[in-house]
């Protein structure tokens, strides 16, 4: 029976979340990826990391990147939570942004997380609010989907957090795919 680990690295809760939901769904054991190292994990045949994207950069890929010849031989997934809506555009610049060289091959998945200005840190707040002030100069028709996200959310926390964004996850993980 092979072992699972869901490994995440979680700035404001969404991916937490995210990797407690599929830590319960599949049983698999859930750590937090901060000083997580190779030797740590050694006992799992299954990776998920579980990671916020940040300016178009997914949080944690770097525990992979440095250990993935340690841990050669293991299955590997990634997913990957964002406010952005879910679509092919989004997906393909993530996966070609994030999953090159020792990553290339490794599946990436999505799903949207959670948005709080209150709880932001000081740089992400300013890099918010020049988003939110380009979105709003942006005609309605043009904006796009990550625009349409942080207008959306401007006015009061939102969470898109929902179970049914891993059933793909979980599909590949049971073999389906």
């Amino acid at each position: 029976m092979s072992k699972t680990a869901v490994l995440f690295r979680s700035k404001y809760g969404a991916s937490r979340e995210y990797a407690l939901m599929l830590g319960r769904k599949i049983q698999a054991e859930v750590v937090e990826n901060e000083g997580l190292t190779a030797e740590l994990v050694a006992e799992f045949d299954t990776l998920v990391l579980i990671g916020g994207v940040y300016a178009g950069r997914i949080s944690g890929l770097d525990f992979l990147r440095k250990n993935r010849r340690a841990l050669e031989g293991r299955r590997f997934a990634v997913f990957a939570v964002g406010a952005s809506p879910e679509c092919e555009e989004n997906d393909g610049t993530l996966f070609r942004r994030n999953m090159k060289g020792e990553l290339d091959g490794i599946p990436l998945f999505y799903g949207r997380g959670a948005f709080d200005e209150s709880v932001l840190t000081l740089m992400d707040k300013g890099i918010v609010g020049m988003a939110r002030k380009a979105a709003e100069m942006t005609k309605d028709s043009d904006r796009s989907p990550l625009d349409r996200a942080i207008l959306e959310a401007s006015d009061a926390p939102v969470s898109w957090v929902s179970e049914n964004y891993l059933d793909s996850l979980v599909s590949y993980l049971s073999g389906a795919f």
